[in-house]
């Protein structure tokens, strides 16, 4: 019985011991915890407003005002300003974006839609075709990541934070096989007329294919509907011709088809990019070897433990499978996304 007491006695005494070590500890820790938040470093206010994507924003706003000023003239009547950008347009060649030739005051236009009108008229688009390939040769895609207005307003439209859908690889492999179908259905109609009012029986076709004749994409073309399509409606003017908007017709189709197109973007970042646009797969042929790219530094790329540069890809590439010299995707935009919010600085632009 004395062993056992002296047993307890002792095991008291540790516990009395133990317990004033654990006060001490916790306001230890706890100091420790609010040293180190002060030791963070702040956040500098000049590094929100200059930096690549902040760049990248105002060079995609200068752009899409400089493309389709059209809409301030017509709102604001401004001739001398429509005569200053009009003046560029029989200067600056089409570039690969997509942009509607019919645009009223575009200043520039897309090779894509510009190759479809060449087409239907029975020509070859050589001059077109050669600008498109030198800019892609050198620069990749990058004109859509940067210039393009509709992918400008997807980038905007996914701006605000939630959780973003990324499709399984096989998925999104299989997805952009649409925009092939698409591309080979629009240019054989085109090829077609072309050929067809070359020989002088284009009359029947033409008649036959309706609105989808000059451009068999135009009528289902975002930049169109944008830019040209719903600038020129009947728009009314008071409540007294709010009676216009029936005279519509088929243009509410292509509106609420627009619609669809920026409210998916909300949660699928420049999905029409990836999966619809044709476009954009006759630029991927130019663009795998551009010779400007990016890659990824060995030393600093953690490709085990993260997959931030994925994660924020817009067009959803996987970007880690690629070697790390340069990464040869069809896809790429050269938004930059990647490199500005990589954790170790590994993404860098490579010249090759």
């Amino acid at each position: 019985m004395t062993e056992d007491a002296e047993r307890l006695d002792d095991i008291g005494e540790e516990e009395e011991i133990s317990e004033p070590e654990i006060e001490i500890e916790e306001p230890v820790k706890k100091k420790e915890m609010k040293e180190a938040k002060e030791k963070k470093p702040r956040t500098n206010p000049l590094g929100i407003l200059f930096n690549l994507r902040m760049l990248r924003r105002f060079i995609q706003i200068g752009f899409f005002i400089a493309i389709n000023a059209y809409i301030f003239v017509a709102w604001f009547h401004m001739p001398n300003v429509t005569g200053f950008f009009l003046s560029f347009r029989n200067i600056i060649p089409s570039i690969p974006i997509l942009s509607p030739l019919e645009a009223p005051f575009a200043v520039i236009a897309g090779s894509f839609d510009t190759i479809q009108q060449t087409f239907t008229t029975g020509l070859f688009p050589f001059f077109t075709l050669g600008a498109m390939i030198i800019i892609l040769i050198f620069v990749g895609r990058a004109p859509c990541g940067w210039i393009c207005p509709l992918g400008t307003i997807q980038d905007f439209v996914t701006l605000p934070k939630r959780n973003k859908i990324r499709p399984a690889p096989n998925t999104e492999s299989e997805l952009r096989k649409v925009k092939i179908y698409i591309f080979v259905i629009v240019t054989g109609l085109a090829v077609w007329l072309g050929f067809a009012r070359a020989t002088g029986t284009g009359g029947p076709l033409e008649a036959a294919l309706g609105a989808f004749a000059n451009d068999a994409f135009a009528p289902l073309n975002p930049a169109n509907i944008l830019f040209n399509i719903i600038p020129n409606l009947n728009w009314p003017e008071g409540i007294s011709t709010l009676w216009y908007v029936y005279s519509w017709g088929f243009a509410w189709l292509q509106i609420a088809f627009v619609s669809i197109i920026f409210i998916v973007s909300f949660w699928v970042p420049r999905w029409f990019c990836r999966w619809l646009c044709p476009a954009g797969w006759l630029y991927s042929i130019f663009s795998r070897e551009a010779l400007i790219g990016i890659g990824r530094n060995p030393a600093r790329c953690t490709p085990d433990t993260c997959n931030v540069c994925e994660v924020v890809c817009p067009m959803n590439i996987r970007i880690r499978k690629f070697p790390y010299q340069h990464m040869h995707s069809p896809d790429c935009i050269m938004c930059l996304e990647c490199k500005s919010h990589c954790p170790n600085n590994a993404i860098v632009i490579r010249f090759s």
